[in-house]
């Protein structure tokens, strides 16, 4: 089964407890389960993994071979740039002082003047960074602990069951959020470049 608070979830079931105000059981398999599932959902939401991934190695498209965009925010440490001339065949270092960073927006910027041939090739950047939040933030942990308790308290998400001629209704909104939580989790999801 899926262990409670596994890597994959971004709140504990402590957190879940604490924002239903009642305990939980550590080892409860359905709330470790709806955790991992409303993380997913986050996650997708906001395509990024949100929780800190160390050397993690992109290969990046760059635009006219003067930037390039890295999929996952924020950034907090670029290790290593590369580039290829030859299609993937080899791959030369670029030193730091030839590109610079921006780590809020997560593009690379080429630095002319460095006798660095900066290709514009698909793929031809190859870019080693360290990316994602060391603690997950509190407004992330909120949403997370929100989705999972909705299902958790109400495991089919019925809103309303009418018992002559059978209705229900199921309380699940369009992408999964509640209006509140699409607010919150707004700040953390990333415009792609064109």
């Amino acid at each position: 089964m899926f262990p409670a608070g596994s890597p994959g979830a971004l709140a504990t079931v402590d957190d879940l407890g604490k924002y239903m105000q009642q305990t939980i059981a550590a080892d409860d398999p359905t709330a470790g389960f709806l955790l991992l599932v409303a993380s997913g959902m986050i996650r997708a939401y906001l395509g990024q993994t949100v929780s800190q991934v160390i050397d993690d190695v992109e290969y990046v498209d760059p635009v006219n071979g003067s930037f390039a965009a890295l999929s996952q925010l924020p950034v907090t440490a670029v290790s290593l740039v590369e580039v290829t001339n030859d299609g993937g065949t080899t791959w030369t270092p670029v030193p730091a002082t030839a590109y610079k960073v921006s780590r809020r927006r997560g593009t690379i910027s080429t630095r002319w003047g460095n006798s660095v041939r900066w290709p514009s090739d698909e793929e031809s950047w190859r870019v080693t960074y360290t990316h994602g939040f060391g603690s997950v933030p509190p407004e992330i942990i909120g949403v997370c602990c929100g989705l999972a308790a909705r299902y958790y308290s109400t495991p089919v998400a019925v809103d309303m069951e009418r018992i002559g001629q059978r209705q229900v209704k199921y309380a699940i909104e369009a992408d999964g959020f509640s209006p509140l939580e699409s607010i919150a989790l707004a700040a953390f999801r990333v415009g792609k470049l064109a």
